[in-house]
């Protein structure tokens, strides 16, 4: 009995590795594919079901890497006013989002936080991993949302009437000056705040979704940050990897390195409000770029890190879940404009 049980272990074995070895080849293949599809300009290729499939087992394992990641450039820097914030294009095309199993940081929290048992709902909190597809491009602010375009915004005799909100000028920390980050808004402040804007200056503007940011903020990459899976030094503003940064809180816009598509301190600095409602998983709105809304929304999504927080925390893929009436979590916005 002993001898036949470890001789179907031994076939169990071989034959999980033959049909993970086979995914991994079709994921490649699969990759391959939507490669040539980005550069023929096809956004909404849709893959045969047993290359999706083993894309999709491979991907929730491996980093793999990103498709049309070589076609990936800066994109063109606009204004829609002279006070409107910068806008960078962001092209479409595909990404697989979320981190796979093996990156072992997507496990940190239910360490970090207690009860430990609590924290066991959250386990899967990036992932499944999951293809995205951008159809249309978009544009992205260029910098997070400053103290200084909080306070313009407020200064409108019109803002109240526009977004239903009563005006609310931000607190400047000690040492700020016009162009350092906001970081006391909510999510409803921050609809609010493209709502006013869209009204001005007569564009679509809103949060991005949470598949559009991830989008944006990988650029191409599959590494824990955009530019790869060690922290570094002065890459973001953030605890323990940056001199500009003082007793946690967030500093200027613009200080470090723009990602791929030439957006900056999208990791760190601030977290940044998306339109998504938070789920402990991807919901599958995100493969066609669309947001997780449901009518009672109580929670809504942080993304990037900030200031303040450790490493782990400032991963392209780590997702968060504040009230959306919090204006204590440390958040910002980064505006998203439709392109016509």
């Amino acid at each position: 009995m002993r001898q036949r049980f470890w001789m179907v272990l031994r076939w169990c074995v071989l034959l999980l590795f033959v049909g993970f070895a086979l995914s991994w080849i079709t994921a490649r293949s699969a990759l391959d594919e939507l490669d040539e599809a980005v550069a023929q300009g096809d956004f909404g290729h849709a893959l045969p079901g047993w290359k999706r499939l083993g894309l999709n087992v491979a991907a929730q394992v491996l980093p793999l890497r990103q498709p049309g990641a070589a076609l990936i450039r800066e994109g063109r820097v606009f204004r829609d006013c002279d006070d409107c914030p910068e806008m960078v294009e962001v092209q479409p095309g595909y990404a697989l989002i979320g981190s796979p199993l093996i990156e072992v940081r997507r496990y940190t929290h239910i360490f970090a936080h207690s009860p430990f048992l609590r924290q066991l709902k959250y386990i899967n909190r990036e992932g499944p991993r999951r293809l995205v597809r951008i159809r249309h491009g978009f544009a992205l602010s260029r910098f997070e949302l400053t103290l200084a375009e909080w306070d313009r915004a407020q200064d409108d005799p019109d803002w109240e009437k526009i977004t239903g909100r009563a005006a609310r000028k931000a607190v400047w920390p000690e040492g700020a000056t016009p162009d350092t980050v906001i970081n006391t808004i909510n999510q409803h402040d921050a609809r609010a705040f493209a709502a006013w804007l869209s009204a001005r200056s007569g564009r679509h503007y809103r949060l991005p979704t949470e598949a559009q940011w991830a989008y944006a903020a990988a650029s191409g990459a599959t590494t824990s940050y955009p530019w790869g899976d060690n922290i570094g030094v002065d890459n973001a503003t953030c605890a323990e990897c940056s001199d500009i940064r003082t007793g946690g809180r967030p500093g200027k816009v613009g200080l470090h390195a723009p990602n791929g598509y030439g957006i900056h301190d999208m990791i760190g600095n601030a977290w940044e409000w998306v339109e998504d409602c938070f789920v402990p998983w991807h919901d599958e709105a995100l493969e066609e770029g669309e947001a997780h809304v449901i009518d009672a929304c109580d929670y809504g999504v942080v993304r990037g890190g900030g200031a303040g927080v450790e490493p782990w925390q400032l991963r392209t893929s780590i997702r968060v879940g504040p009230h959306a009436n919090n204006a204590d979590a440390g958040a910002t916005l980064r505006l998203l404009r439709e392109m016509e």
